[in-house]
C-alpha cells in the first residue's frame, strides 16, 4: 500500500540532522568534505550519494554511517506490526495521504479512544461506529494532527487531552493538559506520557501496555525535525532513547508519519541512535 513507506528519504536525514547540528550547507561541507552544492543536491533529492559520501556526511553529523547508507539504498522498510494489543484492545491505523499523517484509534467492540485526529472526519467516524469515544489523545497540536478534531467534537462533549505546554493551541470545550510521566485514564485505557519536546514543545509518546503511539517525536530509520532549533536536538534524541528506546524491543511503534516499527527495529535501523 502507497502508506507503507518510510516518512524521510536520505535527503530529509541529512537535513533534520544538519540543522539540529547548528550547521549551515556550507559549514557541514567543511566538516564533511563533500561539497556544498553535493550537499544542497541530496537535501534537494536531485542526487543520490555514494558510500564514501555517505559515510564522511554520517561522521561529520554523528549518525550511524552503516544505517545511515541502509537508508540511502533503500535497504529497509519495516514488516506491519500486528494491531491487537492483547485483552481484546486492537489499534486502527488511519491514513490521510496528503498530509501522510496517521491517526489511531485505540479500543475494542464497545469503546475507543482517538490518538491524534489527522485522518479525514467521515473515516474517523465510520471506524468509530457506535462505539463510545472516551477521549481524544493528541500528541501535539499541529494542524496536520488535529485536522478532524472540531467534527469529532460536534457528536458531543469529549475531553481533549494535550501536553500543557499546548493547551493554548487547542480550541474544544474540554481540554486536560498533561506533563511527562502523567498516567491518562480513559475507561480501562491507560497512557503514559513520555515528553520528548524539539519538534514541537509538547511533542509526546503515548505508552500504553506493549506500544506507543509516537507522534512526531520519532518515526521509522528518523526523527520528526526539530523545529524548536539546535538547543533543543540533543535533548530530543536524549529524550527519545531513554524513554521510548528503552522499552522492551518488542513494543510496538504507532508513528505520526511514516511506516509503524518497534523498538527493536529502531535500535538495530535508525542511524540517529
Amino acid at each position: 500500500m502507497a502508506e507503507w513507506m518510510l516518512e524521510d528519504e536520505f535527503g530529509d536525514v541529512i537535513g533534520k540532522a544538519r540543522r539540529g547540528n547548528g550547521l549551515s550547507v556550507e559549514e557541514l561541507a567543511e566538516a564533511s568534505g563533500v561539497e556544498a552544492a553535493v550537499v544542497a543536491a541530496f537535501e534537494g533529492y536531485r542526487r543520490d550519494p555514494s558510500e564514501s559520501e555517505s559515510g564522511a556526511l554520517a561522521e561529520a553529523l554523528g549518525l550511524r554511517a552503516a544505517q545511515l547508507w541502509e537508508l540511502a539504498q533503500e535497504g529497509w522498510l519495516p514488516q506491519r506490526p500486528d494491531p491487537d494489543l492483547g485483552d481484546g484492545t486492537v489499534v486502527e491505523s488511519l491514513y490521510f495521504a496528503p498530509d501522510r499523517v496517521w491517526a489511531y484509534l485505540l479500543g475494542d467492540g464497545e469503546s475507543c479512544v482517538a490518538i491524534d485526529c489527522g485522518a479525514p472526519l467521515e473515516e474517523m467516524l465510520t471506524a468509530i461506529g457506535d462505539r463510545q469515544l472516551l477521549g481524544i489523545v493528541l500528541t501535539h497540536a499541529d494542524a496536520d494532527h488535529i485536522y478532524s478534531l472540531e467534527g469529532l467534537l460536534a457528536g458531543g462533549a469529549v475531553p481533549v487531552y494535550v501536553h500543557s505546554s499546548e493547551v493554548d493551541r487547542v480550541s474544544a470545550p474540554q481540554v486536560i493538559g498533561f506533563d511527562d510521566g502523567d498516567l491518562i485514564e480513559l475507561g480501562r485505557y491507560r497512557f503514559s506520557v513520555l515528553h520528548a519536546p524539539g519538534h514541537t514543545s509538547g511533542c509526546c509518546g503515548l505508552h500504553v501496555p506493549g506500544a506507543v503511539f509516537t507522534g512526531d517525536t520519532i518515526f521509522a530509520g528518523s526523527v520528526g525535525g526539530t523545529r524548536m532549533g539546535a538547543s533543543y536536538y540533543r535533548g530530543h534524541l536524549g529524550a527519545v532513547r531513554a524513554k521510548i528506546l528503552s522499552l522492551p524491543g518488542e513494543t510496538k511503534l504507532f508513528h505520526g508519519h511514516g511506516a509503524h516499527s518497534s523498538v527493536a527495529d529502531e535500535l538495530a535501523h535508525n542511524c540517529f541512535f
